[in-house]
């Protein structure tokens, strides 16, 4: 065998250094790419989740604060003068229930709180048991009497606002009647987290000035409350505006929102600045009516 055929021999039997070094390079480009092609697609579609939820959030937000206010003023047994069916209070936190809600201090990012009383309905049988037609926030049917006794005004009573968890993530709330046997026996209260992720909620109060039912114009909280103790009486209508914030920690600071509109309570949600960590955000608002006429006039309250 002679050298050349050796040389030949030696060269086809494995690789150079440097086809070696080009084979790694080529490797490690292949690797990168692949990696930033599936850093892409997971920020996408953590993306496209967290967009997702936060509609779902602040759908579901909207639909529960819209069957509470419409159920209010259901009197059913309730007499026919009594505390008010809708009593908010501006920039309220750790509230408490009473004829408004008492503030501890103030809301989270401005954030306003909202009583809603109203009745439940209950079997011909025994009126304290439930028929499922009344729901409170938690979910839960509201008889038309408490257990073993006569409510003094209205059965149930939710106060909504905005609170945040021991992790540091706000939510709406909502406090509601405790229950004991499944049945609202009139001792003691309840809270609980409605929605995750709500940092700010704004409210406006229709109110009917001229009895024509329809609301004349749309006050803060703190304007009702310089008016004579009635005024809550003449509200017929709600504006809801909701902030919502995202779940990824990692996205800059991206917030859609609703056109400028005719919603008051949107444009001072618009007023706080959002809080930090950097999320995406999102705002909802609509205007609800109540369907239940108020229980008594100015003159007999």
């Amino acid at each position: 065998m002679t050298a050349t055929t050796a040389s030949l021999r030696d060269t086809r039997s494995g690789f150079a250094l440097t086809e070696t070094l080009v084979a790694l390079l080529l490797g490690l480009i292949a690797s990168a790419a692949a990696a930033a092609a599936f850093h892409a697609g997971l920020l996408a579609y953590r993306t496209i989740v967290d967009v997702i939820l936060l509609e779902e959030r602040g759908q579901r937000a909207l639909a529960i604060i819209g069957a509470l206010v419409r159920q209010a003023g259901w009197p059913n047994m309730a007499p026919q003068a009594g505390p008010p069916v809708i009593a908010g209070r501006d920039n309220c936190g750790q509230p408490q229930v009473g004829p408004t809600p008492a503030c501890g201090r103030g809301g989270p990012n401005g954030s306003d709180a909202v009583l809603i009383r109203f009745s439940g309905s209950g079997s011909r049988a025994d009126p304290s048991l439930a028929d499922g037609s009344m729901v409170d926030c938690s979910g839960s049917p509201v008889a038309a009497q408490w257990a073993g006794k006569l409510a003094p005004d209205y059965i149930a009573t939710n106060l909504l606002y905005i609170a945040t968890d021991a992790d540091g993530e706000p939510q709406l709330m909502c406090r509601y009647p405790a229950r004991r046997q499944g049945r609202i026996d009139g001792n003691g209260w309840t809270s609980g987290a409605l929605v995750r992720g709500a940092e700010a909620m704004q409210l406006r109060y229709g109110i009917d000035a001229n009895g024509d039912g329809r609301p004349d114009a749309f006050l803060t909280a703190t304007e009702l409350q310089a008016q004579p103790n009635a005024a809550w009486q003449g509200v017929v209508a709600i504006q809801v505006a909701l902030r919502l914030r995202g779940q990824q920690p990692d996205f800059p600071a991206l917030t859609t929102g609703l056109p400028p509109g005719p919603n008051r309570a949107l444009a001072d949600l618009g007023a706080t600045s959002p809080a930090r960590p950097a999320r995406m955000r999102r705002t909802f608002a609509t205007t609800i009516r109540l369907r239940n006429p108020p229980p008594c006039k100015e003159t007999l309250c």
